[in-house]
């Protein structure tokens, strides 16, 4: 489930949740590579990603084809 306001901000666990990855260690990774959106940083240590940049790359993937 992805929320309407595409700048709403994902907690990690909201982002394991509609990706499917297993481990906050493969999300960072990801992150850090390019393969995945950055999180935005809001203070206090907190980190988010905006709902708008997962969907967009979810849409962005392939489907696998047999």
């Amino acid at each position: 489930y992805m929320p309407p306001d595409r700048n709403q901000l994902l907690t990690v666990v909201d982002v394991l949740n509609v990706t499917g990855f297993k481990s906050r260690t493969t999300l960072y990774r990801r992150a850090r590579n390019g393969s995945f959106p950055s999180p935005c940083h809001i203070g206090s240590g907190k980190i988010r990603w905006r709902s708008g940049d997962v969907e967009d790359w979810l849409n962005s993937l392939q489907p696998r084809r047999y």
